[in-house]
């Protein structure tokens, strides 16, 4: 073997190496990318069992919130009308007032 013979095979030897580092940085990439993927499926997992127990949470409280709110509805009904019944007796008593309070008094 000549000298140039020699002088190409290192070279090839260099390239050689240099693929097979560059492999190797990529084989560790890879391994971290994985590594990351696997802890991000587990905290969507941990979510996804978080939103399930909130809804199952939520689905107990609709209920009650739902009758409040029946319930507050009709005390506002019946709030307004009291106040139309208060204002009507106070309506008469204004405009028949001097009536009543002539006969209730007496002559």
């Amino acid at each position: 073997m000549t000298g140039s013979d020699e002088r190409a095979i290192g070279r090839l030897e260099g390239k050689i190496d240099l693929m097979l580092a560059e492999q190797a940085a990529a084989a560790r990439s890879r391994k971290q990318t994985y590594e990351k993927l696997e802890t991000l499926g587990r905290k969507i997992d941990a979510t996804d069992a978080k939103v399930e127990a909130i809804d199952t949470r939520l689905e107990k409280v609709e209920e009650p919130v739902a009758e409040f709110s029946r319930w507050r509805e009709r005390g506002v009904g019946a709030i307004m009308l009291i106040s139309f019944v208060a204002a009507s007796i106070g309506g008469l008593l204004v405009t028949f007032g001097k009536r009543v309070w002539g006969i209730w008094a007496g002559p």
